[in-house]
């Protein structure tokens, strides 16, 4: 994972990739494509209240985070109550699961995490991980993910598209031909894309021409 970077985006107080309310395509959505009765992963699920929102809706998130700062504020600043416990790990590291009755959130680097450790899941909500991962990095990510569905899965996933000589991400750019090339077993559609241009005065800073966030669903 690319730690320090996103260390040190943890360390300002204002992030636009930081929703103070749950994510508009999520409230749309997840009535219609995910069921109550199975776990929702979200992956590098940060501090977003997405969690939150899930469920208070009645959904079991399943999140994971790599980065203890975005851990510790989500827990201190939704002032939740989790029993925790520690996993270690084959190459020396540790997860440490927090959970209650409504949610789980694991501080773990996401290749550590196995089948053993969270299960398989039906539905999978990715906001934030696979547009926070350099080229280099999102085919080991997809092929890791697959390892954690289980058959007929359905995965929401946020993407950003704009023009890449404009800006060099993290978020990075995303295609659609690229999300067909890294989940070729399953089907992807478009569901949804808004502009985000004024939604956060760092997207102004940077003066693109277009900044487009873009919802799509891809089924197996």
């Amino acid at each position: 994972m690319e730690f320090e970077f996103w260390d040190n985006c943890w360390q300002r107080e204002s992030q636009p990739f930081h929703l103070a309310e749950a994510h508009t395509f999520l409230v749309k959505y997840v009535e219609q494509f995910f069921s109550k009765d199975k776990k929702i992963f979200v992956p590098l699920s940060g501090k977003s209240v997405d969690l939150v929102f899930l469920s208070q809706q009645g959904y079991y998130p399943v999140g994971i985070e790599f980065n203890p700062k975005a851990v510790n504020r989500f827990i201190q600043e939704q002032q939740l109550e989790f029993s925790s416990q520690n996993f270690p790990v084959a190459n020396g590291n540790q997860l440490t699961r927090h959970h209650n009755d409504t949610m789980e959130v694991w501080l773990a680097d996401f290749f550590d995490i196995t089948e053993n450790h969270v299960g398989k899941f039906e539905q999978v909500y990715d906001r934030a991980a696979f547009i926070a991962l350099p080229e280099s990095m999102r085919a080991d990510y997809a092929n890791h993910l697959k390892t954690l569905l289980a058959e007929h899965a359905t995965i929401l996933l946020v993407t950003m598209d704009y023009q890449p000589d404009e800006m060099s991400g993290p978020p990075f750019h995303i295609t659609l031909d690229e999300i067909k090339q890294q989940f070729p077993e399953g089907g992807v559609e478009e569901l949804c894309r808004c502009s985000l241009l004024d939604s956060h005065p760092r997207w102004k800073e940077l003066e693109l021409s277009r900044l487009d966030e873009v919802l799509y669903r891809i089924t197996f």
